[in-house]
């Protein structure tokens, strides 16, 4: 044990003063205090063998104009002051601790009933193929800056950061729930927020099959099992969240909410795509068409849920507005930080993993540079055919992954904004912890 120690104390040393960019994984020297990422050296080895690609260079340029002076202390000057960047898991592990529960499993109530073991069982079948319901289902567990069950979490934050106009309501709620400032309806559609979103995910896993893509006759069967147990699953989610909605007895939440679901559903037919349905940019195709089509598969259940949780806390239609707009900002910094994890992190995506074709720097990078924008609509019916590292490498050298990093800061500073017409509390200072976290996209 000594003996390890030791030796990583040395590595240690022999790091110090290291000047590699974000893009490799370490972090620039900042004096004394030089803290490293630890990538693996399969990752280091994959920019290394990019050879028009300079990292540093291209860090340099990247974040230059986007890290303040107080992030990152200049050399010369080693006695000034850190500023520690923000935490993801940090932030929403204390935003969990405010709003009463880790609210990463509100919708275990529903996963540990006896519908959802059955399907469990049969779900385990499937290990081995390549089915997407077994790489959902991963996501789903993943307890890292992924984690996709957080709209709950800031559902309720919100709730409680604006307070609640029917004091009689907290009165009655659970014990869980009178510490946290939030009504029993309140975490109820958080609950519904978390199922909803979660059915729309297994729902997106389902294959398009067609026999001559499977000449192996075991392959389709398993692929077609799949297929069927993403629908079941997925309904019975939405099922429940759609029982759990009408429970809270409010109209306007209702409707609401079941926008929010045909918003999901609308979103799947917009622009050309693949026989899979993966996206495919089109000529012209302007941000706007990006901020729309974001809204419909992402902002909207995110939007219309902030708004929701005002509206069963009895605040004036202004106040909801304000839950609505912050939503949607929150929603849009979260999509563009996702648009740019393919560029970004090269360790959970390395080059030639596929990405979305129609995400943030892809599209920002062809507005500049239409002729990459030929090659991607060379692929035909699939975008199998197209060459992703090479796809990779060129956005690499462009302005797309810098212009996304402004589009990412630009949501996430009108989101704050939005906050700011909120009383200062502990909420409001979770909240803006975990904006600040989204922002930090290294």
């Amino acid at each position: 044990m000594s003996r390890n120690i030791s030796f990583l104390a040395k590595k240690l040393r022999l790091h110090k003063g290291l000047n590699i960019s974000p893009v490799s994984g370490v972090v620039h020297d900042v004096g004394s205090k030089t803290r490293s990422r630890d990538v693996p050296s399969r990752t280091m080895s994959n920019v290394s063998k990019t050879p028009s690609i300079s990292p540093t260079s291209y860090a340099d340029g990247l974040f230059g104009s986007l890290v303040s002076d107080q992030q990152l202390t200049q050399q010369s000057n080693p006695n000034q002051t850190v500023t520690k960047k923000p935490d993801w898991n940090r932030a929403v592990s204390d935003a969990e601790k405010i709003v009463g529960y880790p609210t990463s499993y509100l919708s275990l109530r529903c996963l540990l009933s006896d519908e959802i073991s059955n399907i469990a069982v049969h779900v385990r079948k499937l290990v081995g193929t390549s089915h997407p319901l077994l790489k959902t289902a991963k996501r789903l567990i993943y307890n890292g800056r992924n984690n996709m069950q957080t709209r709950g979490l800031i559902v309720l934050l919100l709730s409680k950061a604006a307070g609640h106009m029917n004091p009689e309501e907290l009165e009655v709620a659970d014990e869980q729930d009178k510490p946290a400032g939030v009504s029993h309806s309140q975490r109820s559609l958080a609950e519904i927020t978390e199922m909803i979103h979660t059915a729309h995910l297994i729902h997106k896993g389902v294959v398009n099959l067609t026999p001559s893509d499977f000449p192996d006759g075991n392959t389709l069967q398993d692929m077609t099992f799949g297929n069927k147990i993403a629908i079941l699953s997925g309904d019975y989610l939405l099922s429940n969240a759609c029982t759990g909605l009408a429970a809270l007895k409010n109209s306007k939440v209702v409707e609401l909410i079941s926008t929010s679901i045909s918003d999901f559903m609308e979103a799947e037919f917009i622009g050309v795509q693949d026989t899979q349905s993966n996206a495919i940019p089109t000529k012209n195709m302007t941000m706007e068409e990006w901020a729309a089509r974001n809204y419909l598969a992402a902002g909207s259940l995110m939007a219309k849920s902030c708004q929701a949780t005002l509206v069963l806390a009895g605040h004036s239609e202004d106040m909801q507005q304000k839950g609505f707009e912050f939503g949607k900002q929150i929603a849009y910094s979260w999509q563009a930080h996702a648009d740019l994890q393919p560029f970004l992190d090269l360790y959970r995506c390395p080059p030639g993993t596929q990405f979305d074709l129609c995400s943030a720097p892809v599209l920002l990078h062809c507005q500049q540079h239409p002729e990459l924008l030929d090659y991607i609509q060379s692929c035909g019916d699939s975008i199998d055919n197209l060459d992703f590292k090479y796809l990779h490498q060129t956005i690499m050298q462009g302005p797309g992954v810098k212009q996304g990093l402004e589009l990412c800061m630009q949501h996430a500073r009108k989101a704050l904004d939005v906050l700011a017409d909120f009383e200062r509390s502990d909420a409001r200072e979770a909240l803006e912890n975990i904006i600040h976290a989204i922002m930090e996209c290294d």
